[in-house]
């Protein structure tokens, strides 16, 4: 994760002309304002798209974690802090960034700019970020990892109370338990196109996420980082040793690094079915893609040629036409190993 900068260019491809009321304050810039909104509208893409392939596999998912299907953000995150406040909300510490459609947070009638002031009566100063567990965060984002870890342990006990501030008025709302394959999403902010997970959080640069043509081929992406995290990927590769930098491309690593991106391409297009996104978005967008990049990101030794990966995404859509599907859905074949 990394500290929020801006790209001007963000702004010219998201961005609508400022009302009246959205005029900048003296000394504010409305170029760093806007690419701030346009940023913003990745991170809600990102989100919406997220929760959903998160929360359609569900059933098939050996671990699940609580999920609101809100994105919050620290005001430590930005480094021009007036303006991040002017632009995004930001009363306080931490405010709702995102809130996915048909998740917890919308249920309970949460919106982006609400600020969070207390998670079940547990004021946001009073949660302390020095645990050893957030040692390893960014400073500027010690304290939304202490949050999202408070809110999510919260969550998958019981109901949720949040004490939120919304236009100068104090309000509580009730955040329903609800549980989901887990795993957070995250936009960071990159000249790079490329697309990352952890074993926790998927994170989509935000200039891959401008390249996308609709939500379709931004789920395929997605899916494929989700999958990787649904399939303990990470602690199975640090579990044999494998070298993540320069030398994993060559030798062992980079067959074993090879070998989990094609069981996330295989996965992916599954994740994609379960939650009603079109998996020939997939071919659609490697397609494009490969043709316009060619030896672009994911075509190093440990990732199939975009040919070989469309071939993958047809063999695994095969399989889904040869089954019944189950209220809409198919049990992908690597999750049911998995479980």
């Amino acid at each position: 994760m990394m500290i929020r900068t801006y790209l001007p260019l963000i702004a010219l491809l998201f961005a609508a002309p400022l009302s009246a009321q959205e005029v900048p304050a003296a000394g504010f810039n409305a170029e760093t304002i806007l690419a701030l909104k346009g940023l913003q509208l990745l991170d809600q893409r990102l989100n919406a798209i997220g929760y959903r392939l998160a929360r359609a596999n569900t059933a098939y998912c050996a671990d699940k974690a609580a999920q609101s299907g809100l994105l919050l953000h620290d005001i430590d995150q930005y480094p021009d802090q007036p303006v991040a406040r002017f632009a995004l909300g930001f009363d306080g510490p931490v405010v709702v960034i995102a809130v996915a459609p048909d998740s917890p947070g919308a249920a309970a009638g949460l919106l982006p700019g609400d600020d969070i002031l207390a998670i079940n009566g547990v004021k946001i100063d009073d949660i302390s970020s020095d645990d050893a567990a957030f040692a390893n965060e960014p400073l500027g984002y010690r304290r939304i990892a202490a949050v999202n870890q408070r809110l999510e342990s919260a969550l998958a006990q019981a109901d949720v109370t949040l004490d939120i501030l919304r236009g100068g008025e104090q309000i509580q709302r009730i955040v329903a338990s609800s549980q989901a394959c887990p795993s957070r999403f995250q936009i960071a902010v990159s000249d790079d196109r490329g697309a990352s997970a952890n074993g926790k959080i998927v994170s989509v640069t935000s200039r891959l996420a401008e390249y996308f043509l609709n939500d379709d081929e931004f789920a395929a992406v997605v899916a494929h980082e989700l999958a990787h995290n649904l399939l303990d990927h990470r602690d199975q590769l640090d579990a044999q040793g494998v070298n993540r930098g320069f030398f994993g491309q060559f030798g062992q690593s980079a067959g074993r690094i090879k070998s989990t991106e094609i069981e996330a391409d295989r996965l992916s297009v599954w994740l994609m079915a379960n939650a009603g996104y079109d998996p020939q978005a997939a071919v659609r967008f490697w397609t494009r893609y490969g043709k316009e990049h060619g030896k672009g990101i994911f075509s190093a030794s440990t990732h199939y040629r975009w040919k070989k990966r469309v071939k993958l995404f047809d063999e695994e859509m095969a399989k889904m036409a040869a089954m019944k599907s189950v209220d809409g859905k198919y049990a992908p074949p690597l999750l049911a190993k998995m479980d």
